[in-house]
């Protein structure tokens, strides 16, 4: 059984505007998150609340305390030994000896109790996810600047290459199509230029609001590039069922599940214990004068009082008992075969993406920068056509492009497995 009434933090309040730094690292982006971040504030305020249901299945009724004063008839005032003074004390339990001895109140306490820890383990899972969701957002801004940048440096190469060719043709050794190509091309880099400053824009948006920004998108910068290929210590030599593993032992999500499923037993058993009758103690005193009253004695009374279930056999609250433990049952079972799902899809990204990023920089970037720097040679010589070398040019821009998202798919994926996991695997 778990302890109740232990001291716990108050549910925070959503805060106002706060600062973000001007260059934002993934750790600040993290502390920001835990600091401000509106879902982890709503994890945390249902905490609050299995808690208070807790502290309230914990509590034992109050006692019952009544008396009173009156006037007997009976007596007249002229005479000197009877008062017509008549008075009366009274307490009840309220039931709350019984109900601790029947083991009502103990299974009430169980059941909220697990339903607590069902909560700590659904605030430990959102922090699990939605850390996880931060550090995507991150990773994607930091490759939407990359992107960026990338774009930048294509058009500026361009751009050197048209203010040539267009002095070339000055100098009459060119044609005028040639210079329409270039133009069309760096009209078309510009395009994609701008199309990466809206694509990194929308990124960080989506980025301050995860982490609890409010009203105007704050002012910041992330990363310049994303992190260098290589495989967490974590990963190395890992297989599905060595992540399963893992997972298994670390998912706060599945560990819930199974608390849950206890909860609704424990809930099974409290309810069919209601029908155990109420019983109540009572203990009084009464009485006609004052103590020394020799005719009128005080007068003690001790009672029991008893609610039998006779009309109500609280089958309604049993049988809704059994119908929430067959679905914790099922949704356990469910949580199973996510837990297996998450693990199996992420490990296989994981693979995939690892396989693309390897084959880029071993193969793919240096054949096509090979490639673009032969035929630029060729073209200074006459060997080869503009049409050549842009087509050359823009291919390593696309395998630049393609081998930075391979590297953003990769350690998104890493991020995939810790939160498939239930573990902390950042770049």
């Amino acid at each position: 059984m778990f302890l109740l009434g232990l001291p716990s933090a108050a549910a925070r309040e959503p805060d106002g505007e706060f600062d973000v730094p001007a260059q934002l690292h993934l750790p600040d982006a993290l502390r920001l998150f835990r600091e401000h971040g509106l879902d982890l504030i709503l994890a945390e305020a249902a905490v609050e609340g299995a808690r208070g249901d807790s502290l309230l299945a914990s509590a034992a009724p109050n006692p019952s305390i009544s008396g009173g004063v009156g006037r007997s008839f009976a007596c007249s005032s002229s005479t000197g030994d009877c008062s017509a003074l008549a008075w009366n004390f009274g307490i009840s339990d309220g039931s709350s000896v019984f109900d601790s001895i029947s083991g009502k109140r103990g299974l009430r306490m169980n059941t909220a109790n697990l339903a607590l820890e069902v909560a700590r383990k659904g605030e430990a899972d959102a922090r699990r996810t939605l850390e996880g969701m931060v550090r995507q957002a991150y990773l994607q801004t930091v490759a939407a600047r990359q992107a960026l940048t990338t774009q930048k440096e294509a058009r500026e190469t361009l751009g050197r290459l048209a203010d040539l060719i267009r002095a070339r043709y000055q100098h009459g050794s060119i044609s005028e199509v040639e210079v329409l190509k270039i133009e069309t091309e760096k009209l078309s880099a510009d395009q994609q230029v701008e199309r990466s400053e809206r694509d990194l824009d929308a990124a960080k948006s989506q980025l301050a609001f995860m982490l609890g920004a409010r009203g105007r998108v704050p002012v910041f910068d992330v990363d310049p590039e994303l992190p260098g290929y290589l495989v967490p210590a974590a990963l190395q030599g890992a297989t599905v069922d060595s992540l399963l593993e893992v997972a298994r032992k670390q998912r706060p999500d599945l560990a819930g599940a199974k608390i849950n499923r206890d909860r609704a037993e424990s809930s099974v058993r409290s309810s069919q214990r209601l029908r155990f009758p109420e019983i109540e103690m009572s203990a009084g005193v009464s009485g006609q004068g004052s103590y020394s009253s020799a005719i009128n004695p005080p007068t003690f009374s001790f009672g029991l009082s008893l609610t039998p279930p006779v009309f109500n056999r609280f089958e309604g609250e049993i049988v809704k008992a059994k119908a929430d433990l067959t679905a914790q049952k099922a949704q356990l079972a469910k949580t199973e075969a996510q837990v297996l799902n998450d693990v199996v899809t992420a490990f296989t990204q994981f693979k995939s993406a690892r396989s693309r990023v390897e084959r880029a920089e071993r193969e793919l970037l240096e054949h096509a920068k090979h490639t673009r720097d032969l035929v630029q040679l060729q073209y200074q010589k006459g060997a080869a056509s503009l049409l050549e070398y842009l087509d050359a040019q823009r291919i390593l821009i696309s395998t630049k492009l393609d081998y930075e998202g391979d590297l953003s798919d990769y350690w998104l994926a890493v991020v995939l497995i810790g939160q498939a996991v239930g573990l902390e695997m950042s770049p």
